[in-house]
């Protein structure tokens, strides 16, 4: 999570979303930020074991999506989150470029996926997966949906 975002080493919280974050909603035409959300990812003491899925539609009907999952393993100490993205064919290959400009500038690189069907985010953003619980888990992850048009 912090490598999605602009931290000063003075700072309590992070200031900015990193400018390829931004670059990327900007190719995609998003109005997002998530730079409120990591600061209360980050404000959570206790975010072991939760964290909610956010989903951003965008485009005409609703073909561009930015999924953002921050669910927290009880024993994640990287603060690892998954990011999600689909577009139109016609951006695909700029999009590809950013988010693995994006990928490589991280901190901690984990893993990174491109596929032309992707079940994880098929799964990431359909309504009926949620709420959604985790194995020896009681919590519930909620799916929290916004037009970022």
């Amino acid at each position: 999570m912090k490598d999605l975002v602009v931290w000063p080493e003075e700072s309590d919280f992070p200031v900015a979303q990193h400018p390829e974050l931004q670059t990327l909603f900007n190719s995609l035409g998003a109005r997002i930020d998530l730079t409120p959300l990591a600061a209360r990812y980050f404000e959570d003491s206790a975010r072991a074991g939760r964290g909610d899925l956010y989903v951003f539609e965008f485009g005409e009907s609703s073909t561009t999506v930015v999924a953002l999952d921050t669910y927290s393993e009880p024993t994640d100490q990287l603060d690892l989150v998954s990011l999600y993205v689909r577009c139109i064919q016609e951006k695909s290959s700029e999009i590809s470029l950013i988010i693995h400009r994006l990928f490589n500038s991280a901190s901690v690189q984990v893993h990174i996926a491109q596929k032309s069907i992707s079940n994880a985010l098929r799964e990431a953003i359909d309504l009926r997966n949620f709420p959604r619980s985790f194995q020896g888990s009681s919590f519930m992850q909620s799916q929290i949906r916004d037009r970022a048009a």
